[in-house]
């Protein structure tokens, strides 16, 4: 699967864990995210490797610069907006 960033021209390839991964990415907390892939893999693989795959595609996915860590918005009270 291709993926293209035109900040920094670039294709890139996706296995079909980081592709999974990358639709996940929602804004939501990367535990949040991770939650999401366990469910649509419940049964399929042990925790151990699971975690592995998704570590792995979000390592691919950061340096890539296909996904990025967004910091929390703030109000002016300083209360976060969720």
């Amino acid at each position: 699967m291709l993926a293209y960033t035109p900040r920094k021209p670039a294709i890139h390839y996706l296995n079909p864990v980081a592709w999974v991964v990358v639709e996940l990415c929602d804004g939501s907390s990367g535990a949040q995210i991770y939650a999401s892939f366990k469910e649509l893999n419940k049964g399929r693989i042990g925790e151990p490797e699971l975690q592995e795959a998704f570590e792995s595609a979000m390592v691919q996915l950061l340096e890539g610069e296909l996904v990025s860590i967004a910091q929390p918005t703030r109000r002016p009270s300083g209360r976060e907006v969720k």
